[in-house]
């Protein structure tokens, strides 16, 4: 019989840290019995027992974690990596250099000032150029009337709240 409610207290255990929690009238219907003042110390022994454990396994966890970290096989790795990062970074920029001073690279740049060039000088552009430009005239004259019509507005408001209010004489006492 101790085996069962040992396995009772286990069950009753591992429903109160899931929220799935048994009532006690529940309990009693499954059992057929009504939970003894032993039943209710074993269950609480056994949740904060699982409680300890729970505590303890976050404890070894976050111990763990602080260890690996402090580690000197992070700190190397962590310099490994920097070097080869550095490294890589110094070997591009050495490649890109070798280009641009390369027959190729030089080719390379003077038909991209070239396309700079043309783009500058075509029809295209000097069309979009005096599109946009007459596009944001178009958008900061309306941006103007707007703002004109926000300050009129409220100028007006405040002329008819000054003329829709009342002087209510006040009395003074006299002494």
């Amino acid at each position: 019989m101790d085996d069962k409610r040992l396995e009772q207290a286990e069950e009753q255990a591992i429903d109160n840290l899931t929220g799935h929690a048994k009532t006690d009238a529940a309990s009693e219907q499954v059992t057929g019995e009504q939970p003894t003042a032993e039943q209710s110390a074993a269950d609480q022994k056994a949740t904060e027992e699982l409680t300890a454990e729970i505590a303890r396994l976050a404890e070894a966890f976050t111990n763990a974690v602080r260890a690996a970290w402090n580690s000197d096989q992070r700190r190397q790795l962590e310099h490994d990596l920097s070097r080869g990062l550095r490294g890589l970074v110094e070997n591009v920029e050495g490649r890109l250099l070798e280009f641009n001073r390369s027959e190729q690279g030089q080719d390379l740049r003077e038909q991209a000032e070239r396309v700079v060039e043309k783009v500058r000088t075509s029809k295209v552009t000097e069309d979009v150029r005096d599109g946009l430009t007459k596009g944001l005239s178009a958008v900061a004259a309306e941006l103007q009337e707007f703002a004109e019509r926000m300050e009129q507005g409220r100028a007006e408001e405040g002329k008819t709240a000054a003329s829709d209010a009342q002087d209510i004489p006040v009395e003074k006492e006299q002494k």
